[in-house]
């Protein structure tokens, strides 16, 4: 009786793994190049596959999302885009496509227990313009709360990334 049901556990959890888009880890935007001076294409990148939601990403990538925090126990969860990192991603390129601009971006916003983005703090940003719309962006974004023993609780979400304009 157990092995049948761990068989058909076994195969529900392949079926569910196999309806999960496969893993993007970057957004890349390739431009007409026309002289060596001209951006040649602007890349965002992450450590977990931007396409998929907390839920959807396996339990090592869980990990690498819960590294960012200090002290978090085993069935804590932080803070995460609700329909993963992939909106996020794309308006930061969209924006950086225009502004070009290079070096570090570390940002956090707070999220409530409801998933709503209520203050973004500035830690660092190589450009005005672009730490005014990732700011706009990422309050406008809605976020799977934060999970502190067992409920919904309040946390930041740190949102840490490079730019660099390929030339």
């Amino acid at each position: 009786m157990a092995c049948a049901a761990l068989a058909v556990w076994s195969a529900l959890s392949a079926r569910a793994a196999d309806a999960l888009p496969p893993p993007v880890y970057a957004v890349k935007q390739q431009v007409a190049t026309t002289g060596s001076n001209i951006p040649k294409n602007v890349v965002t990148s992450s450590k977990v596959p931007i396409n998929r939601r907390y839920a959807e990403l396996t339990p090592d990538e869980q990990e690498v999302v819960k590294s960012a925090y200090d002290a978090m126990r085993p069935l804590d969860e932080p803070p995460y885009p609700i329909d993963g990192l992939g909106p996020v991603f794309e308006a930061l390129r969209e924006v950086q496509r225009k502004v070009l601009a290079e070096g570090e971006l570390s940002m956090f916003v707070e999220v409530d227990p409801l998933g709503n983005a209520t203050a973004v703090s500035v830690m660092k940003s190589p450009d005005p313009k672009l730490t005014q719309v990732v700011a706009s962006v990422l309050m406008l974004t809605k976020y799977k709360p934060a999970v502190c023993r067992g409920q919904p609780c309040q946390m930041a979400y740190p949102l840490r990334m490079s730019f660099k304009v390929e030339r």
